[in-house]
């Protein structure tokens, strides 16, 4: 009788997202990524397929010479293979297919120099699939990839059929496909190995051809929680079973005890298998992120229906059709993941234009140079790509507000090189200003930005006319780097308090206008808790001009909409003007209104006058450390000459607010007036910090997403009132 057997090929995932800390990844190397490899090396005979993202790979062969040491032999003796993927960790779906290849083919020749191996296996970032994927991996000699059985379910497949792997294909080219096995993925290391055995040997079979695919994050093997205690050190490992040996060399021993256990590299299985069958897979990606993703109410909907079909052994054929949202979705859940990819595909539109035309124009001998700085600029744009900052799940993702930051600056960081080659090769004048109309955001609505060497503006003028994003190039620092604190599924699910979690009702843009009582507190701005009585939030306005005047440019808009009688509950109409005048590193915003005479409605205009006023919006976002944030006003004088901390909620009358990022040097003043003659008054503004409550792998938390002011305006029936802005 022939011995059952399984094959069992591990693969380990190291990613770290690109500008995270030092200390963070520091961290991570202590307890995970060092003893990892380590137990890896201690045992020669259990293969091993690893993947690092590029960054993070860099980031060794920096610091870490005795990490790559150890995989160098292991790489030479055959016991590891290193598969690639996206330098810089990208989800392949949302970039161009000349940025999927060249990101690719970076990383491979990475491998190849540094290990001397060839990759033939790809890593998808979060295993988002989408069915022309064979099509780009094979033009870069890639062979196979790797998705969660997940994929598989809503093609018919049953789970012991994901115990083998398959080939599908795109334009007649073919890609080998292995599923993650769901249950292993689960037992290790939380649970004692002998289970993870057990699990094994019911699977085994005669014919010796079965693979359970084991994958795991590595920094789930150290990092999360307790695990780096019952991962490594000795008595601190399962006592059911293992009897206090660390998870991972028990693991590797219970591998080589079993020789039934065919420890294997995937490369090495496709060499010794053929797939199963033909398939073809929908777009997906792993169940829980395939929940996440959905909009907050469905979200909440899916996960009951989910969970009871799971749990409901009578509905399992139910269940394995039940298919969540599309990866995609997260650029319309969050219109910042949105903002930041839109960014991205517009900058790398420049550098395309800039390195179509390098061949004409550029001479011969400066060549060289030129291809040096669109290299560069490439490499910006690739790193702005990284994946993490444009979704959200259990990790932070586009909550962690540094690393929307990083994906802003490296975008920056690109445009300022584009703007040097405009002007040292192209004849370009290195001081400069443009009005470009575009649909940016995708939405068929078109949007205008205003571009310099100093400034960048972006206006949305069917979202109130407002601006969702303003850069500051000098320090390539997005000052709108905002996030709007959204309704999310889980506030319901936690034990938190409910008076904590704060959501706003409109996406957090500057010169949002409001009209509002006149004895509004303070709380009831912060919170977003107040009556609104005008149409204007985000009324469509149309642009009725746009034109350059020698360094400057402006944009004027206009809105036409209502306000709302107090007492009556009768809409009075309104003209609002917004003129945004942009000259090197000023901003002046000129807001004009104007309530129309109606005979018979006097009182009613009246009522509105005395008792409304007009708030404007001007959020704004600090990337440095908090702790050394300062403001200051012309019109405020503390005690002992101590301001109050810029994140704590503050309220004062005046025409002057000037804020300070000591981590980098950054300047961002404001100045308030009324234009008109008899308005003497100060201006009262309101400041309160902008904290989203989030769900994360540290728990439930408040993360720091900008600070709002927000300015209170008395009414007349003409009034027209400015707002100065100096960034430096």
């Amino acid at each position: 009788m022939t011995e059952k057997q399984i094959h069992l090929p591990i693969v380990f995932h190291f990613h770290q997202p690109v500008d995270n800390f030092d200390f963070v990844i520091e961290d991570a190397y202590n307890k995970a990524y060092n003893p990892l490899i380590e137990q890896i090396f201690k045992h020669p005979q259990v293969k091993v397929t690893l993947h690092f993202s590029g960054n993070l790979l860099e980031w060794f062969l920096k610091h870490k010479p005795e990490l790559i040491e150890m995989l160098k032999i292991m790489a030479k003796k055959g016991q590891i293979e290193i598969i690639g993927g996206g330098y810089y960790e990208p989800i392949f779906a949302i970039i161009p297919t000349r940025d999927k290849i060249a990101q690719i083919i970076m990383l491979s020749n990475l491998i190849r120099e540094e290990f001397g191996l060839e990759v033939k296996g790809a890593w998808l970032s979060e295993r988002v699939w989408e069915p022309n994927y064979p099509s780009f991996l094979n033009q870069v000699g890639l062979k196979y990839v790797i998705v969660d059985d997940n994929h598989f379910r809503s093609t018919g497949i049953t789970q012991n059929d994901t115990l083998y792997s398959y080939v599908t294909e795109d334009e007649g080219k073919t890609l080998r496909i292995f599923p993650i096995n769901e249950e292993l993925r689960y037992l290790t290391p939380w649970k004692p190995t002998y289970l993870s055995i057990e699990y094994l040997k019911n699977k085994a079979d005669e014919e010796g051809d079965r693979i359970a695919l084991l994958i795991s994050d590595a920094e789930k093997m150290g990092v999360w929680g307790t695990t780096h205690q019952f991962c490594y050190i000795e008595g601190e490992g399962h006592k059911d079973g293992d009897n206090g040996k660390p998870f991972i060399p028990a693991f590797f021993d219970q591998i080589i005890k079993n020789n039934w256990i065919k420890s294997i590299t995937l490369s090495e299985y496709m060499e010794k298998y053929p797939a199963k069958s033909l398939i073809y897979l929908p777009t997906a990606s792993y169940d829980k992120m395939e929940e996440w993703v959905l909009p907050t109410k469905e979200r909440k909907a899916f996960k009951k229906i989910r969970e009871n079909l799971k749990d409901d052994p009578k509905k399992h054929d139910e269940y394995l059709f039940l298919k969540g949202g599309f990866w995609r979705y997260y650029l319309v859940k969050y219109p910042e993941s949105n903002n930041m990819h839109k960014k991205m595909l517009h900058v790398r539109d420049k550098l395309l234009h800039v390195e179509n035309r390098l061949d004409i124009l550029v001479q011969k001998e400066c060549r060289t140079e030129a291809n040096n700085l669109i290299k560069k600029a490439w490499t910006e744009i690739y790193k702005a790509q990284c994946n993490d900052s444009y979704w959200h799940g259990l990790f932070g993702g586009v909550y962690l507000q540094f690393l929307r930051f990083s994906v802003y600056t490296h975008l920056i960081n690109a445009e300022n090189i584009i703007d040097n080659l405009n002007s040292e090769f192209y004849s370009y004048a290195i001081n400069y200003i443009s009005i470009t109309p575009i649909d940016f955001n995708k939405d068929s609505k078109m949007d205008v930005i205003i571009e310099s060497n100093i400034l960048n503006l972006y206006i949305d003028p069917s979202d109130g006319g407002t601006i969702f994003e303003l850069d500051y190039k000098p320090k390539s620092y997005n000052l709108l780097n905002t996030l709007t604190r959204w309704p999310e599924a889980y506030h319901e699910d936690y034990e938190i308090d409910k008076d904590e979690v704060i959501v706003d009702r409109y996406k957090k843009s500057m010169l949002r206008m409001r009209f509002f009582q006149n004895d509004i507190m303070l709380k009831q701005l912060e919170t977003d808790q107040y009556y609104e009585f005008g149409t204007f939030i985000n009324g469509e306005s149309k642009i009725i001009r746009n034109e350059k005047n020698g360094k400057s440019a402006i944009v004027e808009l206009e809105l036409f909409g209502t306000v709302k009688d107090p007492e009556s509950g009768e809409h009075y109409p309104c003209r609002i003007l917004k003129i945004i005048d942009v000259e090197e590193n000023q901003i002046v915003i000129t807001i004009k209104g104007n309530f129309q005479k109606i005979s018979g409605e006097e009182e009613v205009l009246k009522r509105i006058l005395e008792q409304l006023c007009l708030g404007v919006d001007l959020p704004f976002f600090f990337n440095g450390d908090p702790n050394n944030f300062e403001w200051e006003s012309n019109q405020v004088l503390f005690l002992e000459g101590k301001t109050p901390p810029l994140l704590k909620p503050f309220e004062y009358s005046g025409f002057h607010f000037k804020a300070h990022d000591e981590s980098y040097d950054l300047n961002f003043e404001l100045s308030f007036s009324s234009k008109s003659k008899t308005d003497k008054e100060s201006i009262k503004i309101f400041k309160f910090p902008l904290n989203a409550y989030a769900f994360t792998d540290v728990g439930y938390t408040k993360i720091y997403q900008g600070i709002n002011l927000l300015t209170q305006f008395k009414l007349k029936k003409n009034f027209e009132y400015e707002i100065t802005i100096n960034i430096n």
